[in-house]
């Protein structure tokens, strides 16, 4: 079995993303800023700049290629430049030059490198906005070729940061679909699964981007480019739907060298053979990087008796069968719990933290309870002079909100990454039903498209059952991003804010908006103070789509960018 063969030789299901051999000179280049060369997991060593390494995450969400390719490819590009005349001689740094110094001991020439990084980096944040990327330090890995299945466990932890390919940018082909060896007595079924799904990803992308073209009117695009970033990324913000759990990705993880002792000790004691694995790399390369903080890092026994512990207790619950649905229905977000009196505690938290009499909590609480205009009063003097860069005040995390959600895949990665929340999350499933793509289930143009879709969703119910009856921990693999997937989501007033102002502008996907216009508007009820001063965008997006992408474009333009490259 192929994947066999690849879990021994690069720690995944998968090949490396590298298509060639790498030189001598680039071997010793790579190996001095990277813990290895040849397999899918390695570590930023000591030597990599934390601007250099920024832009290099970064890249995950737009690239095919392999953080070392991007690596070398700065290289490449400067030599580009200086042929035409933009660096001069002395600027210029060779993958030869570079090698010779390294091999020598001397001092590495770095300035032109970090130059060339803070100009992509410019540019990275105008047409891709990464201001988390500003978060890098400390352990830093590179994970390439896992599984869409155990991207969620691997970005579990709260204090991490992960930039992962993105699904609405980068087109995902063939080559890419794996069997995981825990499932080999269903490999015949499971790739012909696969094959079943992103066939209709291709088949359909044609289809989809011709309709999104048809439906917007180019006159009213400033550029060429701003109208077919638009269409393309539409158009994948559909196909996607059909994307299995055994498409294979790439992400970079920035972990605290203590969270990533616990994280790593999560991953050992894992009941699937991909996860276990992905955990021994992290802590072989880890190692490498920090041997003394890693060096008791081991399987957790309590992680392993408490699953094996709720998995009985589980088999001995009578409950009645899931719901089958198609379509996304009016309760897809359920209010579970809110704070009472949620303004007035807000209030006083705010009036106490700003409290010149030593008057305590309790105090400024009954005051604010008993006059409704002080709440009023008090949320004005504190929130309206914000602006769209300023964030809710730190009084506003008074209270918490839970929601009980239903909702696509997709979705549900998209909104998992708000990791300063509490995500509840039931077993990956596709027992629920699924979800169709915006425009697919209403146009007629996309009719073929839509029977696509009711094909691949029975077939993976159908097989996703057969494979869980024998083996529950692993039947998340056979999922495709269509199927709905449940959590509780927990959050305080502060948080609604922040993600109700980042989830709903027009470039937003229009699943996850959808969700988080919803949760606004049920908070709004409860809030109706509060939520006067969120920047909230209930529109339908298109309009906006529109202006984002010209925007980007015109941005992109100043400093002399791809204006169609988006790796």
């Amino acid at each position: 079995m192929i994947e066999e063969e690849f879990l021994i030789k690069t720690g995944t299901f998968g090949k490396t993303l590298e298509e060639k051999e790498f030189s001598e000179e680039e071997k010793i280049v790579l190996t001095h800023f990277f813990t290895n060369i040849d397999k899918n997991i390695y570590a930023a060593t000591d030597n990599m700049p934390s601007s250099l390494w920024a832009l290099l995450e970064g890249g995950y969400s737009r690239s095919k290629l392999s953080m070392r390719e991007r690596f070398l490819r700065i290289f490449s590009e400067m030599q580009e430049e200086y042929e035409a005349g933009i660096l001069s001689k002395e600027e210029l740094i060779t993958v030869s030059n570079f090698a010779e110094q390294i091999k020598s001991g001397g001092q590495l020439n770095m300035s032109s490198l970090l130059s060339k990084a803070e100009h992509f980096m410019r540019k990275w944040a105008v047409q891709y906005g990464h201001s988390s990327l500003k978060d890098s330090d400390v352990v830093r890995f590179a994970i390439e070729n896992v599984s869409q299945f155990i991207v969620n466990p691997i970005e579990e932890t709260k204090l991490g940061a992960f930039q992962e390919k993105s699904t609405r940018y980068v087109e995902f082909t063939r080559d890419h679909l794996i069997v995981p060896t825990d499932l080999k007595e269903f490999e015949q079924e499971i790739r012909s699964w696969n094959n079943l799904l992103i066939t209709s990803y291709e088949e359909s992308l044609p289809i989809v981007k011709e309709f999104i073209a048809n439906i917007l009117n180019k006159d009213e695009f400033k550029t060429e480019a701003a109208f077919n970033r638009t269409v393309n990324a539409k158009a994948f913000d559909i196909v996607r739907y059909f994307i299995p759990n055994t498409m294979l990705t790439s992400l970079g993880v920035v972990l605290p060298t203590r969270e990533a002792e616990r994280h790593i000790s999560r991953l050992l004691s894992d009941s699937r053979k991909e996860l276990r694995s992905v955990g021994r790399a992290l802590l072989e390369e880890g190692k490498k990087i920090s041997p003394g903080l890693l060096s008791h890092v081991a399987v957790n026994e309590y992680y392993v008796k408490r699953r094996n512990a709720l998995d009985e207790l589980q088999s001995k619950i009578e409950l009645t069968k899931a719901k089958y649905e198609i379509g996304r229905k009016e309760n897809s977000v359920k209010l579970i719990n809110i704070t009472t009196d949620m303004e007035a505690r807000i209030a006083a938290g705010i009036l106490f933290e700003h409290n010149n009499n030593a008057n305590g909590y309790l105090h400024y609480l009954n005051l604010c309870l008993k006059d409704k205009n002080l709440i009023k009063i008090t949320l004005k003097n504190y929130l309206e002079s914000r602006s769209g860069f300023d964030e809710f005040p730190l009084a506003t995390e008074i209270g918490s909100i839970m929601f009980d959600i239903t909702m696509d895949f997709g979705a549900y990665r998209d909104l998992m990454r708000h990791r300063r929340n509490l995500f509840l999350c039931s077993p990956i499933t596709a027992e629920l039903g699924y979800e169709y793509p915006e425009f697919v289930e209403e146009n007629k143009e996309l009719k073929k498209v839509k029977d696509k879709f009711d094909h691949c969703a029975a077939v993976t119910k159908d097989l996703h059952l057969k494979i869980k009856n024998k083996y529950p921990h692993l039947a998340g693999y056979v999922v495709m991003f269509a199927n709905k997937q449940q959590m509780l989501w927990q959050m305080d007033p502060r948080q609604l804010a922040y993600i109700a102002e980042l989830r709903t502008t027009p470039a937003g996907h229009y699943s996850y908006r959808h969700i988080c216009q919803k949760m606004f508007k049920i908070v709004q009820e409860h809030m109706p103070i509060l939520c006067s001063y969120v920047n909230v965008d209930l529109s339908s997006g298109e309009e906006g789509r529109r202006k984002q992408e010209e925007r980007t474009v015109e941005k992109l333009k100043k400093i002399g960018a791809n204006l169609e490259k988006v790796d």
